[in-house]
């Protein structure tokens, strides 16, 4: 039975759809990166401009000392990105908005009171480089950029209003403009990588995750599964669980019917299961449920005894129709210890086995004391 691609795909996009994390992941990354380097810019650019106006300190001492308190802000960010932001994401947005809006609208009051000390050109490099620095949100971003130009162009105003011409301010508001829509441009390009690039990584690690004909999960994200809840602590069980005659099925009616019957079961444990256990395909006819933070071993036995009810499903043929039922083991995690996932795996399969020799179709339960108890179907 060939996969339905269409239906993977539509399963992969309700699974990732939801980016958030990695956006802000990323935002906070670059954040970082472009605090680090304001902090690296006004250190060289104190230094230098030090340097070159030695001899007239006097008239760039309170921009100097505005570019100390950007540094200072540039590197309060940065902490903040990376030790703060990264794991309390609810204001991470809100956070990276205000660090770009409070850069920029700095730079441009230094260049208006200070014009000698900063070049405009700088002020442009950084507002472009900020389009970097934020992915999605476009229509907030531009927000963002348009206020800050638009205080530029106030200030720009407020400073030279006896001086400019009404042409020069007019091509000052388009230059503006022109900066405002590289900006966003930039950034829209940006957002629209990552998230073609994040969707890429979601695809890629669903795939990696799941059996490629049910859809259901494979061992090794079962394994990590288990291994993620080792560290909670808590009450767990697995049930394993083996179709009875699925080999005469596949050797009589052929794979296709085969691969049918294996999807079909997928499906009923899926709604069996939801929310409740992670259900997993080790391989051929065998498929496991990885149950956490059970209320209690009834619990367990009541959804394997809904297996017994809801699995067994006949296929007609020539000589006779083929009774497709479920042998199953379950083991719980009390008294296991350590190698959770490989102890919990080796007593619910010795279980299903005692299951398959006491005539299928049945439920064993492994008990500690290395004996098993059955359970027959009502």
């Amino acid at each position: 039975m060939k996969i339905d691609i269409k239906q993977l795909h539509r399963k992969i996009r309700q699974d990732v759809i939801d980016y958030t994390d990695d956006a802000q992941k990323y935002i906070c990354m670059i954040q970082r990166i472009f605090s680090l380097c304001l902090f690296c810019f006004f250190i060289i650019h104190i230094i230098t401009v030090s340097i070159l106006y030695f001899t007239n300190w006097g008239s760039i001492q309170t921009a100097v000392w505005i570019s100390v308190l950007q540094m200072l802000f540039s590197l309060f960010w940065y902490f903040s990105f990376k030790y703060y932001f990264c794991s309390h994401k609810k204001y991470t947005l809100v956070a990276a908005y205000f660090n770009i809006f409070q850069v920029i609208m700095i730079l441009e009051i230094q260049y208006c009171l200070y014009d000698e000390y900063i070049s405009y050109t700088v002020i442009i490099c950084i507002i472009l480089a900020t389009s970097l620095t934020m992915i999605g949100h476009i229509k907030t971003y531009t927000c963002v950029i348009m206020l800050a130009l638009l205080a530029d162009i106030l200030l720009t105003l407020s400073k030279n209003y006896d001086f400019i011409s009404t042409y020069q301010m007019k091509m000052y508001v388009l230059d503006n403009i022109f900066i405002l829509i590289i900006a966003v441009g930039i950034n829209f390009c940006v957002s629209w990588l990552k998230y073609q690039d994040f969707e890429k990584q979601k695809q890629i690690l669903y795939l990696s995750e799941r059996d490629s004909l049910t859809g259901l999960l494979n061992r090794n994200a079962l394994a990590y599964a288990i291994q993620k809840h080792i560290h909670h602590q808590t009450s767990c069980a697995m049930i394993l669980l083996d179709l009875d005659n699925f080999k005469t099925l596949n050797d009589t009616l052929g794979h296709y019917k085969g691969d049918h019957c294996l999807c079909a079961v997928a499906k009923e444990l899926n709604c069996i299961f939801e929310h409740t256990g992670d259900v997993c395909r080790l391989g051929g006819d065998e498929f496991v449920i990885f149950m956490s933070h059970i209320p209690n071993q009834d619990f367990v036995i009541e959804k394997a005894n809904q297996l017994l009810q809801k699995i067994p499903r006949k296929y007609p043929h020539a000589t006779g129709d083929i009774s497709i039922t479920c042998s199953i083991g379950v083991a719980f995690s009390q008294g296991i210890g350590d190698n959770l996932y490989e102890k919990l795996y080796k007593f619910a399969d010795s279980a299903m086995y005692q299951s398959k020799a006491k005539g299928k179709n049945t439920i064993t339960i492994f008990s500690n004391n290395d004996s098993c108890t059955k359970i027959t179907e009502d």
